[in-house]
C-alpha cells in the first residue's frame, strides 16, 4: 500500500470530500488519534510557550561554530545560503555531530527531508541524533535534535503522499483521504489511469494505522523539543500543525494563538498565516488538496560537496 495511491483515492471521491468540508465547517471534533498523554502535553506546552522567552538553537552550549551564520540565513529567509554554510561546516569537520544536525535542519528548510534523515542517521556514535522509539528518551536533552528528527520524518511522509515544499499546506490530500477512509467509506473506490486499482479493507486499515502512528510519533518528538526549550517557536509551530492532523483542534488552536505574537518577521510567517486561515475555514485547503500535485518532491539529492563526505 503506497501513500500516493491513498492520496489519489481522495481525488476520485469529490462527493465525499464535500461532506468532509461540511463537517469541518460545523466545527465537529474529529476522532482523536493520539493518547491522552500527548493531549495533556500539548495543553501544557501552549501555556509554557506563552510564558517563555524566545529560544534560539544557536544559543545552545553544543551549537557548532557555524550556527550563527546558518541561523541568520534561515531567519533571513534564505535556506539555500543556510544550506551552503552548513555544508561547508560539515566538510571542515565531518565527525562533528552538531554540524551534521545543523545540516539536517537546513535540509528540512530546503524541502529535502530524506537527506535530513540521512544526516541524522549518519551522525557518529549514538544519542540525540539517533532514531528512538520514544522521542522523550534520547532527544529531550537536545531540543533541536528532537525537532529536526520529528520535522524530517513527517515531511518525508507528506512528500511521499504528493505534498511539496518545506512547509506543505495544513490539510493535505493524504489527510483528507484518511478522513474519508476512517469514516468507513471509499474502500471500494476504483482509481482509473494506466491501471485500475481497488483498495482492500486490509490496505485501508494499514493506511489509517500508518498515518496515525507517524502523526503521533512526530507530535511526541515536537513536544519533546518544546518541553526541553519552551520558547522554541519552530517546535511549537510543528506541534501545532501535527495537533491538527491528530484531531486535537482545541489544543492546536491554543498553540497557534500562543505562537502568533512571535511569528512576525520570521521566514515561516506566511505559512503560519495560511495555516491559521485554513484552520478557521478549511474549504480552500480542501479544494486545493483535491488538485493533483506538480511533478516534484524530495529526491534525497545532496549537493556535490556533500557527496564527497559519503
Amino acid at each position: 500500500m503506497t501513500w500516493l495511491l491513498t492520496a489519489l483515492l481522495l481525488l476520485a471521491a469529490s462527493a465525499l470530500t464535500i461532506a468532509t468540508v461540511r463537517r469541518l465547517r460545523r466545527r465537529r471534533a474529529p476522532s482523536v488519534i493520539v493518547s491522552e498523554d500527548l493531549a495533556a502535553r500539548l495543553a501544557a506546552a501552549a501555556r509554557a510557550l506563552a510564558a517563555a522567552a524566545p529560544w534560539q538553537p544557536s544559543s545552545a552550549p553544543d551549537a557548532p561554530a557555524a550556527a550563527a551564520a546558518v541561523e541568520a540565513a534561515l531567519i533571513a529567509g534564505d535556506p539555500a545560503r543556510a544550506l551552503e554554510a552548513a555544508e561547508s561546516a560539515l566538510a571542515a569537520a565531518p565527525e562533528d555531530r552538531a554540524a551534521r544536525l545543523w545540516l539536517a535542519w537546513t535540509l528540512c528548510a530546503n524541502a529535502q527531508p530524506t537527506g535530513a534523515l540521512d544526516q541524522l542517521h549518519r551522525a557518529p556514535g549514538s544519542g540525540p541524533l539517533a532514531a528512538s522509539p520514544d522521542p522523550r528518551s534520547e532527544t529531550a536533552s537536545s531540543p533541536l535534535a528532537a525537532y529536526v528528527a520529528a520535522r524530517a520524518e513527517h515531511l518525508r511522509f507528506e512528500h511521499g503522499a504528493g505534498a511539496t515544499g518545506a512547509i506543505p499546506p495544513l490539510v493535505t490530500t493524504a489527510d483528507l483521504a484518511i478522513v474519508t477512509l476512517a469514516s468507513g467509506r471509499g474502500a471500494a473506490t476504483w482509481l482509473t489511469g494506466g491501471t485500475e486499482v481497488q483498495l482492500s479493507a486490509a490496505q485501508v486499515r494499514a493506511a489509517i494505522a500508518e498515518h496515525r502512528a507517524i502523526t503521533a510519533r512526530c507530535l511526541a518528538g515536537a513536544l519533546s523539543a518544546l518541553e526541553a526549550a519552551p520558547g522554541f517557536t519552530d517546535a511549537a509551530y510543528l506541534a501545532a500543525r501535527l495537533a491538527v492532523k491528530a484531531g486535537l483542534l482545541p489544543a492546536a488552536r491554543a498553540l497557534f494563538d500562543a505562537i502568533a505574537p512571535r511569528i512576525a518577521g520570521r521566514p515561516d510567517a506566511d505559512a503560519f498565516e495560511r495555516d491559521r486561515r485554513d484552520l478557521d475555514d478549511p474549504s480552500g485547503a480542501v479544494a486545493a488538496a483535491k488538485l493533483p500535485p506538480p511533478p516534484a518532491g524530495d529526491k534525497a539529492k545532496r549537493s556535490r560537496r556533500l557527496r564527497v563526505l559519503s
